[in-house]
């Protein structure tokens, strides 16, 4: 009847089994009466039939079909044609029994109405965004739930930051995306990261996706879109030309707050980096570092905002708001530095044996190190969704006995993960299935083979604009409306429905 439905064979005897199981319970309960009540176990069996229709029912319509008559019928083949074979051997009539099962079955029909009945702005009923969830979760079809996305998209711009380094016919590219990961695994942009590694990485180039402010408002609704953006950055990169050598000026590490922030200066472009490691943070919100930007354009300065995203499970901290001025006496201070001629060299986990855990995702690690006359820098950037608290800090100070300076820790946000394992978050943050000297020890050799590759590079930090659907805020808190309130609905009838069903059993009992 639905070819798309998620039943199968398996599916299908464990919802039998679960069902008989709900029968027999009834029927157990009767057999200490049957001494003194002469038809009890009959009609609890009647009763224990009806139990399992309507079990079967709210399965078959909640994960199954949409069609709430379909639905019945199908849940009626099981327990309805045994309960009538058992009926015709039967000499006496169960009324009562009869007459309670058939309450039971209208009792789970009035539910399965009434929470179907809760419905987003938008139309989407409860059981629907359920069965589509169901689809997406253990089918990995998430086309309808990616149609009910989309429903609430409006048209967005989004902006792409790249820094371009080129030396011969070798490239390492530094991506800011302007789609924020998720929502979870596999709608959507849930593997954004991924998606542009697999079109930048060759063999000649090595790219690190880094993660750019706000949520995920800034998810798109299907993965088909995710693709084609992912696509648009490559064909962009391969379309520039040469950047041309630029002196660097920085890196300076600043401290506002519990906020640390990290400038790179080529010219009149400036890379800033935030984190506020080792304290807890997520996604920093645009409204964040909007002064950051207004800040610039009074400088005449072009920034690119990267947010860290690197420490998931520090203490609580409040974050002060940085104001203009704070931003300000960042940027005028990188610009006051000395620009100097530096060298750069990048690797990837790819090309070494890096075993680790649910933590790393494709994209595996890629460092990318900065050197100076005086000084060694280097970036690292992880496909994970967020890291451990300390790890940055361990990783700082372990670089530091070679001589070199921690630049970053950055992680891409993905989602590809998410939801997908056993933790309060549902997903693994770097460093949680991978242990850190496993890490440390990963980047460690990354460092060695990028410094074996250390070339001056020509460098270009460019941006482009792309019109693209966003969910926007308005899906996400409208979904979590409607989960809230069919979850209310199910609390409510759960008050009514248990005590309605012992009295029913009782009176089949005794009746």
């Amino acid at each position: 009847m639905d070819a798309k439905s998620i039943i199968s064979t398996r599916r299908f005897f464990a919802l039998l089994f679960i069902s008989t199981i709900i029968w027999i319970v009834p029927v157990l309960i009767s057999i200490p009466f049957s001494f003194f009540l002469k038809n009890s176990v009959i009609n609890e069996f009647i009763f224990g039939a009806f139990l399992a229709w309507g079990f079967e029912l709210v399965i078959a319509n909640g994960a199954f079909l949409r069609s709430a008559t379909q639905s019945l019928l199908i849940s009626a083949i099981h327990p309805i044609p045994i309960m009538l074979i058992v009926l015709s051997e039967s000499s006496h009539s169960q009324p009562y029994a009869l007459i309670s099962g058939v309450a039971v079955l209208l009792i789970v029909m009035v539910f399965l109405s009434r929470i179907d009945s809760v419905k987003t702005k938008k139309g989407v009923r409860s059981l629907d965004l359920l069965r589509a969830f169901l689809k997406t979760w253990v089918e990995g079809r998430p086309e309808r739930l990616e149609t009910y996305f989309a429903s609430y998209a409006q048209p967005g711009s989004v902006t792409t930051d790249l820094l371009i380094a080129q030396h011969q016919d070798n490239k390492v590219v530094l991506v800011v995306p302007g789609i924020h990961p998720g929502p979870f695994s596999p709608v959507g942009s849930y593997n954004l990261s991924e998606l542009i590694y697999e079109k930048l990485k060759r063999a000649n180039t090595i790219p690190a996706v880094l993660h750019g402010t706000g949520g995920h408002e800034r998810n798109v609704p299907r993965n088909e879109i995710a693709s084609r953006y992912a696509t648009s950055i490559s064909e962009f990169v391969a379309s520039q030309k040469d950047g041309r050598k630029v002196p660097m000026r920085g890196p300076l590490q600043s401290k506002v707050g519990i906020t640390s922030i990290t400038t790179v200066s080529f010219e009149k472009q400036v890379l800033l980096m935030v984190s506020n490691s080792p304290y807890h943070s997520d996604d920093f919100a645009p409204d964040a570092v909007a002064d950051a930007y207004r800040a610039a354009g009074d400088l005449g300065v072009n920034i690119t905002v990267v947010d860290a995203h690197n420490s998931v499970d520090g203490p609580e901290e409040p974050q002060e708001p940085i104001t203009k001025d704070e931003w300000a006496k960042v940027l005028d201070d990188t610009l006051k530095l000395e620009g100097t001629e530096f060298s750069m060299g990048a690797s990837n986990s790819s090309e070494i044996q890096f075993k680790h855990g649910t933590d790393v995702s494709d994209g595996g690690i890629s460092v990318v190190i900065f050197t100076r006359p005086e000084s060694k820098w280097v970036l690292v950037s992880a496909d994970s969704n967020n890291a451990k608290s300390g790890l940055k800090e361990k990783l700082e100070a372990e670089l530091s006995t070679l001589g070199i300076n921690l630049l970053e820790l950055c992680t891409s946000d993905t989602h590809k993960l998410a939801a997908r394992n056993r933790t309060d978050r549902g997903y693994y943050a770097l460093g949680e299935e991978t242990s850190f000297d496993v890490i440390i020890g990963c980047v460690k050799e990354l460092v060695a083979l990028a410094q074996g590759r250390l070339a001056e590079y020509k460098v270009q930090i460019d941006h482009f604009e792309s019109q693209v659907p966003l969910i926007g805020d308005e899906s996400l808190n409208d979904f979590a409306a409607l989960t809230s309130s069919a979850i209310a609905v199910t609390k409510s009838y759960t008050k009514v429905i248990l005590p309605a069903l012992l009295l029913l059993l009782t009176i089949t009992l005794f009746y």
